[in-house]
């Protein structure tokens, strides 16, 4: 899923996280070996550094916070996952906050009060990197390997089912694209049997189908390898339990359109008498 704040297809929140992470465990470490020492120096190291510790923190926050709202599945477990990651995030920044105005001065012995919160943010910072690396490792959020097998990742945005989604000519055999149609995220792609189109939402966590891999006629989801037919929308293979939904397609004049449920479901109802 690439990243949408990222520069030629280096997500930029991995690349700043390091800065706010870095200064904040040097500002714990350095207040605790300056206050065994009784160190004043190293006490205005620990200040400095939670200052520039919380700049940091909120420079990573804003391209953090725009794939959580661009890229992150919606109604996903990685969405839940993401706001958890940046609510644990902000707490920290809040502590350091705190901790920073507590002291007033870079030469102020940090008290108890100080040494305490800081190392429960600590403890705090420790969690939310599990959960980034999670977001990073197992829901592959800023990772782009649709160069490998797919080509490049496809995304479209749509006013209305009225209008194509694409030409057929674009999706080369296990190709995909993920078109956008209001709220609803759609993945049409090509199999042996022609053009297909099914929901983009695994219902297992959430993930992108449209990020998987097409074999066939059968999809993959990236993220923990459920796989569904894409014509039928049934379980391949698990996790998942539950089968996803499909779409109908025709093409008119080479372009490719998506028939949505409600009109499937009203052409096989019968005309009244």
């Amino acid at each position: 899923m690439q990243s949408r704040a990222q520069i030629k297809s280096h997500p930029i929140h991995p690349m700043l996280i390091v800065l706010p992470l870095g200064l904040f465990l040097g500002s714990w470490i350095f207040d605790l070996i300056g206050k065994a020492t009784n160190n004043e120096l190293l006490w205005a190291a620990s200040y400095y550094s939670a200052i520039l510790g919380i700049v940091g923190g909120f420079c990573a926050a804003i391209p953090g916070t725009i794939d959580w709202l661009t890229v992150v599945p919606p109604r996903s477990s990685g969405k839940k996952r993401g706001l958890l990651h940046a609510s644990l995030n902000l707490l920290v920044l809040i502590g350091f906050i705190i901790i920073a105005v507590h002291r007033y001065s870079a030469i102020a012995e940090p008290g108890g009060f100080e040494l305490g919160l800081m190392t429960a943010c600590i403890v705090v910072l420790g969690i939310s990197g599990w959960l980034g690396g999670t977001l990073s490792y197992r829901n592959q959020i800023g990772v782009d390997h649709r160069y490998a097998n797919a080509g490049k990742f496809r995304e479209r945005t749509i006013e209305s089912w009225d209008r194509p989604a694409c030409n057929q000519s674009e999706l080369g055999e296990g190709q995909m694209m993920l078109v956008h149609v209001g709220k609803e995220r759609v993945v049409v792609g090509r199999c042996p049997q022609g053009i297909i189109a099914f929901s983009d939402h695994c219902t297992h966590k959430g993930g992108p189908l449209s990020d998987g891999a097409l074999v066939g006629c059968t999809v993959q989801c990236p993220w923990h390898g459920s796989q569904f037919d894409v014509h039928t929308g049934r379980v391949v293979a698990g996790p998942a339990k539950s089968k996803i939904e499909v779409y109908q397609t025709e093409i008119r004049g080479g372009e490719v359109y998506i028939v949505p449920a409600q009109a499937e479901l009203s052409k096989q109802e019968p005309e009244a008498a």
